[in-house]
């Protein structure tokens, strides 16, 4: 499924360039995610998604496949599966920064996903839907320039909640009926 997101952000587009490019902040801001290694271009890591009171954990290998600073233009790919189960997902995302001034810039990602064996069967509607607030938050979280979460102890962002973003699209809908 193909998933799209843009969103201005608050800070120079060099600063956001710059934590794009570190393969470490991408995990700590990604929420349920975790870099563990970082070879060059290379990174191995961790995500964990809940799904009610079910948790899965998915182990993965990625590479920055593309990076071009001076059109700033990059491109992630990553492949993982499911720690204790048969499911197994890919990733491509594509990131463009333009500035907005010279303190916001405007960030558009294109993402290519793909799940197999996943306990979930949504429409690219829905799915593009939830992953909003999720996007929202780790592109916000990319333009911070002051803090970020840990590495390690800190769990600020925790799992990837599946069933809250459902639910937080859900009421979404209840809201806009009313």
């Amino acid at each position: 499924m193909r998933l799209a997101h843009a969103q201005d952000l608050d800070a120079p587009i060099d600063a956001v360039w710059a934590h794009f490019m570190d393969l470490k902040r991408i995990g700590r801001c990604f929420p349920g995610a975790k870099v563990t290694k970082v070879d060059g271009d290379d990174f191995v890591g961790e995500i964990r998604a809940k799904l009610g009171p079910l948790s899965m954990y998915f182990d993965g290998t990625g590479s920055m496949t593309e990076h071009d600073e001076h059109s700033r233009h990059a491109r992630l790919v990553a492949s993982g599966h499911e720690r204790h189960g048969l499911g197994k997902a890919t990733i491509d995302i594509t990131l463009t920064l333009e500035p907005l001034g010279d303190d916001r810039t405007h960030a558009r990602l294109a993402t290519d996903l793909v799940f197999l064996g996943f306990p979930m069967d949504f429409g690219t509607g829905l799915v593009q839907r939830a992953s909003d607030p999720l996007i929202e938050r780790f592109l916000t979280c990319m333009a911070v320039t002051d803090r970020l979460p840990a590495d390690e102890d800190e769990d600020d962002i925790g799992a990837l909640d599946l069933v809250r973003s459902a639910g937080d699209l859900l009421g979404s809908f209840r809201r806009k009926r009313r």
